[in-house]
C-alpha cells in the first residue's frame, strides 16, 4: 500500500454533517476486553437502531481491527452520509480511548459492493484493497491519522448482564 496520510483536520465533507448526525443520534459505547462496542440511538426515543459496530485493538503494533460496522444508518430516511460521519467519528473515539496517537492502520474484511458503496468514497481515510480475504470477503486497509477531536458525547454504558463472552 502507498503511503498517505489524511489530512491532520476533519474534512469540509465531515464537518458539514456533524452537527445533523449529533441532532439527531447519539452514540455509547461499552468496554470488552481489548475492544470497544458502539451503539447508535435516535435522540427522541433513546433507542439503539444500530446493528454491531465492534472495534479491536489487541497489539500495539498492530492495526485497528474494525470487527463490525453496520451503524443502521441507511435503514433510516433523511440520513444519506450520516454513516461516514459515525463511522469517522466512531475511528476518533476509539484512538482517544485506546491512546492511539500516530502511524497506525485500520484494518477490516468487507464484501466489494460495500468497499465499492463506502468504504472506498471516504475520504477522510485512503482504504485500499490488500491481498488476502476469505469467501467472498476482501481485505482492507487504510493510514489512520487520529485528529485531537471532541468526543465527550459518547456515554460509557455497561455490557448487557446475559453479554455472551
Amino acid at each position: 500500500m502507498d503511503t498517505f496520510h489524511p489530512p491532520g483536520r476533519i474534512s469540509p465533507f465531515i464537518s458539514s454533517h456533524l452537527s445533523d448526525f449529533f441532532n439527531n443520534f447519539g452514540i455509547s459505547f461499552s468496554v470488552d476486553g481489548p475492544q470497544l462496542d458502539y451503539f447508535v440511538s435516535r435522540n427522541e426515543t433513546g433507542a439503539d437502531i444500530s446493528c454491531s459496530l465492534t472495534i479491536g485493538f489487541d497489539d500495539p503494533a498492530g492495526p485497528i481491527e474494525v470487527m463490525t460496522f453496520y451503524p443502521g444508518l441507511n435503514l433510516l430516511p433523511h440520513t444519506r452520509y450520516l454513516s461516514a460521519v459515525c463511522f469517522f467519528m466512531v475511528m476518533q473515539h476509539f484512538a482517544g480511548f485506546k491512546h492511539i496517537e500516530v502511524n497506525c492502520r485500520i484494518h477490516l474484511n468487507t464484501c466489494q459492493d460495500v468497499y465499492d458503496s463506502f468504504y472506498s468514497l471516504l475520504k477522510d481515510f485512503n482504504f485500499q484493497i490488500i491481498p488476502g480475504g476469505l469467501d467472498n470477503l476482501i481485505n482492507v486497509e487504510s493510514c489512520f491519522l487520529p485528529l485531537d477531536i471532541d468526543t465527550t458525547m459518547f456515554k460509557l454504558r455497561a455490557l448487557p448482564e446475559d453479554y455472551a463472552v
